[in-house]
């Protein structure tokens, strides 16, 4: 993997060939995706199933040839090891029964034993790299430590936070205990995602973007800053994303990140200059995918303009929707393929 685009990027590599994945490049808007999906009665019957998670996560490679896979996995795996059950209902996403609203629930939780209870992912991550034979690096994730918490306080998604942040203003003690503690679990499981055969993690803060600035220097950004600097122990590159924040980037910036992932809301050409050695992903609509052709290439080229001259990853400014065309995905590739 030493030659591989994609990490010699990550690590500042600047050329006018610029690596190429998706965040949620596995996903149902594939066939082949949902033909192995299809095989499974729950969503979490799948995701502990290596061999399928190992197949899926080939399966984009095979398609269109990209420059990384990401490992088929959630981000709420971590939190049974906490003792906190989740549970995908259809149609409805995850949920939690109990969700922890107070100091007793958090001080009770169990302490985790991640290479016994995440055997799966072990299994998963040698698996795949089997199948990719050094075609691509393979990706190892984990949610951030805001975002797992959102949900193990929250029981299910929230737009808002209210749970969150309620619990922060009225109880910053157990607040902060339960952060403590999911970032130190978050970040052993993500440095151990490297131990088991993955080249490059990352980070993905999908609900950050609920908070001001005032607010995420407070209840998030030690807690992610601690999560990375564990995986960088591994001399891995390290990646961070998170989903409508282009109000914290100056805050995701003091994180010790290889490369920052923005979402499509992030002004791409003010933040090029002025963060002009900083590696960035994205960061492209994921609807302009449904677009006609000629706009896709357009928008990609637009980015790529913008990008010649530094270390850039090409991706979307979020991940695939489902029912994207395969065509605008596969154009999408081809444009960043065919660009001199």
């Amino acid at each position: 993997m030493s030659e591989s685009l994609f990490l010699k990027t990550c690590n500042g590599f600047i050329s006018n060939e610029k690596p190429v994945w998706f965040m949620r490049q596995a996903g149902r808007y594939l066939p082949e995706y949902m033909e192995v999906r299809n095989q499974f009665k729950t969503f979490l019957d799948f995701v502990h199933n290596s061999d399928a998670a190992a197949k899926v996560t080939v399966q984009p490679i095979d398609r269109f040839g990209l420059d990384a896979a990401i490992l088929f996995s959630d981000i709420l795996v971590l939190l049974p090891t906490l003792g906190i059950d989740v549970k995908f209902l259809p149609g409805e996403g995850p949920r939690i029964e109990t969700p922890l609203q107070n100091a007793n629930a958090i001080k009770n939780l169990k302490d985790p034993q991640i290479e016994k209870e995440l055997f799966f992912t072990k299994e998963a991550i040698e698996k795949t790299q089997l199948l990719l034979n050094g075609r691509a690096p393979l990706l190892g994730f984990i949610g951030g430590p805001l975002t797992l918490a959102s949900y193990a306080i929250e029981g299910k998604t929230s737009k808002d936070l209210h749970q969150v942040k309620k619990l922060f203003y009225q109880n910053p003690e157990a607040y902060h205990t339960l952060l403590e503690k999911i970032s130190t679990t978050a970040g052993e499981y993500l440095a151990l995602q490297a131990k088991w055969g993955c080249d490059a993690l990352v980070v993905m803060d999908s609900w950050a973007g609920h908070l001001s600035k005032e607010d995420y220097q407070k209840m998030a950004l030690p807690y992610s800053t601690k999560v990375i600097e564990m995986a960088k122990q591994t001399n891995v590159p390290v990646l961070h994303y998170a989903n409508g924040s282009a109000h914290l980037l100056s805050e995701f910036l003091k994180l010790p990140a290889s490369g920052f992932g923005l979402d499509w809301r992030t002004p791409l050409k003010t933040t090029l200059i002025e963060n002009p050695t900083t590696v960035f992903q994205g960061n492209l609509d994921p609807a302009i995918l449904f677009a006609p052709q000629e706009t896709i290439k357009k928008r990609v080229r637009e980015i790529l303009d913008l990008t010649k001259n530094r270390a850039h990853i090409m991706n979307l400014g979020h991940g695939i929707l489902p029912g994207t065309p395969i065509e605008g995905v596969k154009t999408f590739v081809e444009t960043v393929r065919e660009y001199v």
